[in-house]
Parts: structure tokens; sequence; C-alpha cells
């Protein structure tokens, strides 16, 4: 009875072994192109991560870009404008403007004949802040209407900013939106004069009855 070589089924031969390395090495590369590359490093060559979905993780786990902060100069942030608001409210629109013209403040009593209508006006370039308030010395009820028109306005060229019937009194503030003659209008359709106090403020440069 023959016994088998001693080392048989024990040791792999030189040539086998080197084919078990090579064939690791392959299936190695294959993982690395097909599997590693596009869900670690979005590299995708092959295309088989695109269709394998593995792409995807790479995006999803990309942190995402952090914006650059500079200095900004004040006249930059007054060019974005801001977006702070009062809680419970809804933010208006900012109109502000460097005031050219000195301050002044005036006050003006204006006669109304019966059913007869009276113009005080201003001039105000653009930008420049008009604020008022008027009543009459009884009580009694005009029609009025707070209005502008521009530099050689055509016709009924014009703007009415407030425009109210029946009131004895009334009071607002204006950033003017254009160059020319604004102020106020008044017509009284009681059966008596009425007498109209009105206090202007602001930075028009003259004030005159029309």
């Amino acid at each position: 009875m023959s016994l088998p070589p001693s080392n048989a089924g024990v040791v792999a031969p030189g040539k086998e072994l080197l084919r078990g390395c090579l064939g690791a090495a392959a299936v190695a590369a294959v993982l690395l192109v097909v599997a590693v590359l596009p869900a670690e490093y979005g590299i995708d060559p092959s295309g088989a991560g695109k269709a394998l979905g593995l792409t995807r993780l790479h995006s999803a786990a990309a942190p995402a870009a952090v914006p650059v902060k500079t200095a900004a100069t004040p006249a930059a942030n007054a060019a974005k404008g801001s977006t702070v608001s009062a809680p419970g409210e809804v933010r208006a629109i900012t109109i502000a403007a460097k005031q050219s013209v000195a301050y002044r403040a005036d006050t003006q009593e204006i006669t109304l004949a019966p059913g007869k209508g009276v113009e005080v006006k201003t001039h105000l370039a653009k930008g420049a802040a008009l604020m008022f308030s008027w009543k009459t010395t009884k009580g009694e009820v005009l029609n009025h209407d707070f209005h502008g028109e521009p530099v050689n306005a055509k016709g009924d060229e014009f703007e009415s900013f407030i425009l109210e019937d029946d009131v004895s009194h009334s009071s607002g503030v204006l950033i003017a939106p254009f160059t020319g003659v604004h102020g106020w209008y008044w017509k009284n359709l009681n059966d008596e004069p009425v007498t109209v106090v009105l206090q202007a403020s602001g930075f028009y440069s003259d004030i005159f009855k029309k």
C-alpha cells in the first residue's frame, strides 16, 4: 500500500498563489472604480456608480458651501437695504433722503369763502421732506386734497397723496417723489366762511397761497 506525498493539499503551488493574488487585486480595482470612487469622491469614470446610485451618496455627504463674508461699507449696506421689521408687522418701503434745503416751519390761517376752494403750495425738490397738520377753527368739515405736480406740469398732470371728504382736520408727511409744487387744496361746501389753521414744517423753499 503506497502513501500519498507528504505535502499534498497543504501548500499551493507558486503559480496558483500568484494567480490568486492577481485575482484579488483585480477585484479590488473593480470595487475601487465602481463603488469607492463614486461614493467617496464623486468620481465615476465607468458610469456604474451613477447607475447604482452611489454618486448620490457623495452629493448628500458633501458639506454646503460657506459664503465668504466681506467687510461692507456704509454705502454698500444702504444699497443692499435692511430686512428688519417689528414683531407682527409687514415691513414698509424705506424712503429716506439727505436734505439740502434749510429746515423751516410755518403757521398760516386761510379763510375759505362759502362754496370756494383755496390752494396753499410749497416748492419741494425730489427727496425733500414736508410734514403738516391742519384743522378748521370751529370744527367745520371740508374736502381736502394733499397733492403735488411736477415742474412744467401740463394740464391735469398731478398726483393726489391724501384725498378725503368731509374732514375738519388732517395731518401727514411726504418725501417728494419728484421736483415740483406740493401742497393742499380745500373746498368749502358750507354756507359760511371757514378758517383753516395750517402748520407746516420741513425742507421746502417757500410757501404761498395760490
